[in-house]
Parts: structure tokens; sequence; C-alpha cells
């Protein structure tokens, strides 16, 4: 392949939200290919994303995966995280859960983006983009102690690193996902009623987000558009760290009354 080439890697991209990422670097012309760091080494079936097995945990891991693809990338996205605990379920974290599985947390969650930018920071010249995968859970509190602790760190550590980054033309930047359905969801609420109840009684928007949405956002902040946008946390997430939606509050003005909440299909 051409040196020429754009090129990112992305953690924790083989699947989900993470592969919605990749496939928007892609379709949306901010790289032209794409090395996915992740234990799940499966090949995608798209010539230009090429997976290298890595535990993002591991330093030496990583630098063996770096190695490997022998070149510095013009985008990083630090995405790799999730619930690293072995039969311990979202509801089971809290206050007082056991200090070592708080640790492990922590390092899946926050620690591996340090990881990872530590070996492949020093490589990265003007122009360079970096993207974390944060949370609203860093933003607002929650149930998810070690996990919002996690994801609280990574906003402060990006705003830390851009100052660093910055003389050097080097942009690092978070997003911050609001409600989508994934695994932990439907941990904590099963119910899919209940669960869209919640959804239009916290979201303004009224609507949950989807991996689609985070990634275009990604794509953004890793693309020259954001070329003055640095340090930031952009959270995605229908409204909801702004506040509950106020329903009735254009009663006045449209002559519309809002006697409960309108139903999510």
């Amino acid at each position: 392949m051409s040196q020429h080439q754009r090129l990112a890697i992305v953690t924790g991209g083989a699947r989900g939200l993470g592969l919605a990422m990749v496939h928007a670097l892609l379709d949306q012309d901010v790289v032209d290919r794409v090395v996915v760091f992740d234990l799940i080494d499966d090949p995608i079936d798209d010539e230009r994303i090429t997976v290298q097995r890595c535990d993002v945990t591991d330093t030496d891991s990583v630098g063996a995966a770096y190695a490997a693809v022998g070149e510095a990338p013009q985008v990083l996205v630090n995405n790799a995280g999730g619930d690293p605990g072995s039969g311990v379920g979202a509801l089971d974290h809290g206050p007082f859960e056991d200090p070592d599985q708080f640790r492990r947390m922590l390092e899946l969650n926050f620690t591996t983006a340090h990881v990872v930018t530590s070996v492949i920071g020093p490589d990265l010249t003007d122009g360079a983009a970096i993207c974390c995968t944060a949370s609203i859970a860093g933003q607002m509190a929650s149930p998810l102690f070690a996990y919002g602790a996690a994801k609280s760190a990574m906003i402060h550590w990006t705003k830390s690193m851009a100052r660093v980054l910055g003389p050097r033309g080097i942009r690092i930047n978070a997003v911050a996902p609001g409600i989508i359905r994934t695994f932990l969801w439907e941990q904590m609420e099963p119910d899919i009623d209940r669960y869209k109840r919640n959804v239009v009684s916290r979201i303004p928007l009224l609507s949950d987000q989807t991996p689609e949405d985070i990634a275009d956002a990604v794509a953004f902040l890793c693309s020259k558009r954001a070329r003055s946008i640095t340090g930031q946390t952009l959270a995605i997430d229908g409204g909801m760290t702004a506040g509950e939606p106020i329903y009735g509050s254009w009663e006045s003005a449209t002559g519309r009354a809002w006697s409960s909440a309108p139903t999510q299909e």
C-alpha cells in the first residue's frame, strides 16, 4: 500500500460502536485505511480495514501491534473499553464494590487511552488528530461508579493533553455518548417498554442514540473541518446533560397541551 494513504488506528474497533467509527472514518473520507487494535481478531470484510490482535492494557502488546503497522497514523481513536469483570453485571457495580474490580474498570476504560497514546503519540506529526471515547457518565452522577470515574478521568486527561499536544499541531478531543441500547443497558433495564419510557422522560429529543450518531461525531472531530477544535468533549446525548425534557412549555404560545410524554416507537 502507498505510504501516502491516510491511516487511522482505532482501538476496540472490531465490533459495535468501534466498528461504526471505523466505517465513518472511511466513508466520510477522513482516512483511506484503518488498522483496528482489538482482542477480537476476526477479519473484517473490507480491504481498507486490517485487524491487529492487541491487548490495549499491555504496553508491550501495544508496542508489538504498532511495530507491525510500521507507520504513524494521522488519526488515533482511543475507543476500547467496557466491563472486564467475569460474571459481574452492570448493577453489581456500586460504591463499595471490590477494589480490584474497580481498578480493572478504570484500567480498561481510561488507562488504556494513555497506554496506547504513550506508544503512538511520540510519532504523531502536525495535523494529526486523536479522539477518545468518554461518556456522559463522566459528566453526570450515575450508579456506574467506576465506569463514571474512568470516563471523568478521560475527559480531564483529554483537556490536559490538548495543552501539551497543541503546539505540535496535534488535536485531541473526546466524545461522550448518551444512551445507546447496548448490552450494558440491557442489563440495567431488560424491559424494552420501560427502557423507552425512561428515554422519553430523560432526553429532550425523546430518542436514544445509535452507534452511527457517535461515529459521525468522531469522524467530524478527526477531520479538517474541526481543525480549530481541541481539548473538547462533545456529548452526543439528545440533550440529556442539559436536563430533562419540559412538557407543556409551549402550550401558551401554540395552544398545544402535552398531558403526557409522547410515545417512543
